[in-house]
């Protein structure tokens, strides 16, 4: 599936970690349009890194990961890029819903997330 990025449009982003409401990267996500709370295929895992998660491509030990659906102008790609350190330590790639109905997008995390906890609940909370 080919990213459907320019400098406009939109896009559907599924984000799970500091982006969320509350969190704190979520800043430029209040303008865009929440769409609903939403899980994943259960083909994903989540891992603790600390102040964030990363969440990690699983198809065989996979589980659903809980977060937020939004609809995102693609104006804000190279802020969400930035704030992700994409390519390189998170990356923007397709990601499955459940139920799946439209494609979307969600940071995945690129380095060795074995090494790191495994958030068992699949949803990582607001850190106060």
């Amino acid at each position: 599936m080919s990213i459907p990025f320019g400098s406009t449009g939109k896009f559907r982003l599924f984000v799970y970690g500091t982006l969320k409401r509350g969190g704190i990267r979520h800043g430029p996500l209040r303008s865009q349009r929440f769409l609903c709370e939403a899980k994943t295929a259960p083909r994903y895992a989540l891992h603790d890194l600390g102040d964030y998660p990363g969440l990690v491509h699983c198809p065989e030990e996979g589980m659903a990961v809980y977060g937020e659906l939004y609809e995102v102008d693609c104006s804000l790609k190279e802020w969400l890029d930035a704030t992700e350190g994409a390519p390189n330590w998170f990356n923007l790639e397709a990601i499955e819903l459940d139920p799946h109905d439209a494609p979307t997008w969600a940071y995945f995390f690129q380095g060795k997330a074995d090494e790191k906890p495994r958030i068992a609940s699949g949803r990582w909370e607001i850190q106060p």
